[in-house]
């Protein structure tokens, strides 16, 4: 999660991509990374499901960077924690390279700060600063990408995904992990970290979006135990035991990010070079599905936005 002071752009190393959009400058006055790569029916494109993990969460930041190089479509996003940040900063045209620039600087110590008794203190927190001074979108229905945040309504223990609404209350409500910041207050729900009941969102990926939905989990291999050759799982008819979000994933990525502590975005380089190993890992799972589609014909994309309680 992005927190620490809002940092300065740094304009050197920054290329646009080609094309033209409105509002081609964000509110800091960087420039937009331009992107023309959308699904459609002759071309569908894959859903992606980023889970929480903090500083390992940037490795969801090498798997958007190799499908965008690789002009593979994404019809949409749908992010807990660490995954709802960096996926909305993605689809909001922020350069994945700017945004590993960014946690390079992070500390942990900033996270104490939204332990603060003071309101105030609150209604400036780091989240929403950051989403103030490097998003162009408002709501979450702004962004050029679909995107979906999910957080978890404290009341009823239910998801509550925002695909519209607030960006900054959104995002910052799905980054609310419990002992590090409050939870948030929206619409007289209290709401808290996604990752409490959607650690990789893929049901709720499957159930909005549809399409080759494209997990990434970042937490589930903290015990090391995954060899190379199973950091890229794609979906059979095989038992196995796995968690129960992993059914609803075409492909599932696991990139290796164990030896990452959670806090540690001194590392996120790493965590990036990862994420972009086990996309390319996986690239031919993900044509060939992908080309399936097209033979067969891509389903009807689901158009319906939620901002309620989705169960799983």
């Amino acid at each position: 999660m992005i927190a620490g002071p809002v940092l300065p752009r740094q304009t050197s190393g920054m290329t646009a991509l080609s094309g033209s959009e409105p509002n081609s400058q964000r509110p800091n006055g960087a420039p937009v990374r331009l992107g023309k790569i959308r699904a459609h029916r002759e071309r569908p494109g894959v859903t992606v499901a980023l889970g929480g993990g903090f500083s390992r969460g940037f490795a969801h930041l090498g798997v958007l960077d190799v499908l965008e190089q690789e002009q593979i479509p994404v019809s949409g996003i749908v992010g807990t924690s660490i995954g709802a940040l960096l996926g909305a900063a993605f689809a909001d045209g922020i350069c994945p390279r700017e945004l590993c620039e960014l946690g390079r600087r992070v500390r942990v110590r900033d996270f104490i700060r939204f332990q603060h008794p003071d309101r105030r203190a609150q209604q400036k927190d780091l989240i929403s600063q950051f989403v103030g001074e490097w998003f162009r979108a408002d709501g979450v229905e702004d962004l050029s990408i679909r995107t979906a945040i999910v957080t978890t309504d404290l009341d009823t223990g239910a998801p509550h995904v925002f695909s519209r609404g607030p960006l900054d209350v959104a995002i910052r409500a799905s980054c609310a992990f419990p002992g590090l910041f409050k939870p948030v207050e929206h619409e007289g729900r209290l709401l808290a970290d996604g990752c409490i009941v959607a650690p990789v969102p893929t049901a709720i990926a499957a159930r909005i979006h549809g399409g080759c939905v494209l997990g990434v989990a970042v937490n589930s291999n903290s015990a090391g135990t995954l060899s190379p050759e199973n950091v890229v799982r794609v979906r059979s008819s095989h038992a196995q035991v796995e968690p129960s979000w992993s059914r609803h994933a075409e492909v599932l990525l696991e990139p290796e990010v164990h030896h990452i502590g959670w806090n540690d975005f001194s590392r996120v380089d790493e965590a990036f070079a990862a994420g972009a190993a086990a996309m390319r890992r996986a690239l031919p799972h993900v044509l060939e599905l992908l080309a399936r589609r097209t033979q067969l014909g891509a389903a009807p994309e689901i158009t319906g936005r939620v901002e309620g309680g989705l169960g799983l």
